[in-house]
């Protein structure tokens, strides 16, 4: 997925009525306050190459059908250019080689819709140093400088890690991308589309959501309680294998307190409980999965078919 598909502004052509604001003023300090526009044609006099791959860009053909709109497309972004054309000098025009914050707010001059706003109160944006580390303006393929999840794993490190674990979600595989669950643009701090995680794991899970009669608590507060979306060792996303997992929180069963010997017992947690131990008895604590019963781990509208522990979420 195209990360400039949620990007502010995304519609360009209600951005072009707002770009000829920007030229009268120092756009982030560089060309100089006395700068005036010369006109696209005498930027393409030494920056042809540049100006035929932006006439095939997205933000070229917005422009470069109109010629009021062409006449000053170069400058719109980079500033008036009359001193830099004078002391040729690239100091004296705004240039985006480098990512820069600065930089950005041209970008926000138009990109203005959407969460713009939202955009540079994000820790992202402080991070990124800009959108130029993205995003790239001259190059007709396309408008970020990798494609999904490629660019992201450049500073997210981590995740591309966790991304090759043997339980992920097909990231690798191309079946979905980052901006699929994230936004860059605005979120909270972890840039979740939704301000829910919850939520946003329902947007593609909608069977684990419920309501149900029989609820497990943790599905109701935060699927990250037991799941990890990046990645994982154990199955299906679970940050720990069974049954450690569900032990963290539930205490075991009482035919998990058999003792190791042979021969009759009575449950030390249960003394009304009791059975024949064997030496292997620990096993069924520590080598049975808890979802083998419960299946039904998410909730269930059905009630359990034991008579001591009705909806204990068993299918």
């Amino acid at each position: 997925m195209n990360i400039c598909k949620r990007s502010p502004g995304g519609r360009l052509m209600g951005a072009i009525v707002l770009m000829p604001l920007i030229i009268g003023t120092a756009i982030a300090g560089k060309p100089p306050a006395d700068a005036v526009p010369v006109g696209t044609e005498t930027c393409l006099e030494c920056h042809e190459e540049a100006g035929t791959a932006f006439a095939e860009t997205r933000h070229g053909r917005a422009y470069w059908g109109k010629t009021e709109d062409r006449r000053i497309a170069c400058e719109s972004c980079h500033g008036p250019g009359s001193a830099h054309v004078e002391e040729t000098d690239p100091a004296l025009i705004g240039t985006f080689e480098i990512a820069d914050q600065d930089n950005s707010l041209r970008c926000i001059g138009c990109h203005s819709g959407m969460a713009a706003g939202a955009t540079l109160a994000t820790a992202h944006y402080e991070v990124s140093g800009g959108c130029t580390d993205c995003h790239v303006a001259h190059d007709a393929e396309r408008s970020v400088r990798k494609s999904e999840p490629q660019l992201c794993f450049e500073c997210h490190s981590d995740k591309k890690a966790q991304a090759a674990l043997p339980s992920h979600h097909p990231l690798l595989e191309g079946r979905m991308g980052c901006t699929d669950c994230h936004d860059p643009h605005g979120g909270e701090g972890t840039f979740a589309s939704a301000g829910d995680n919850r939520e946003q794991c329902f947007s593609c899970h909608p069977a684990k959501q419920g309501p149900f009669v029989f609820e497990h608590a943790p599905v109701n507060e935060d699927c990250a309680i037991c799941h990890n979306p990046h990645g994982t060792v154990a199955d299906n996303l679970l940050v720990q294998g069974e049954p450690m997992l569900c032990l963290s929180c539930h205490p075991a069963h009482f035919h998990t307190q058999l003792t190791g010997y042979d021969g009759e017992f009575t449950g030390p947690l249960f003394t009304d409980r009791g059975g024949v131990s064997t030496t292997d008895g620990f096993k069924k604590a520590q080598m049975t999965k808890c979802t083998q019963c419960h299946d039904a781990i998410h909730g269930t509208d059905m009630t359990s078919q034991s008579i001591t522990a009705p909806g204990s979420l068993t299918r």
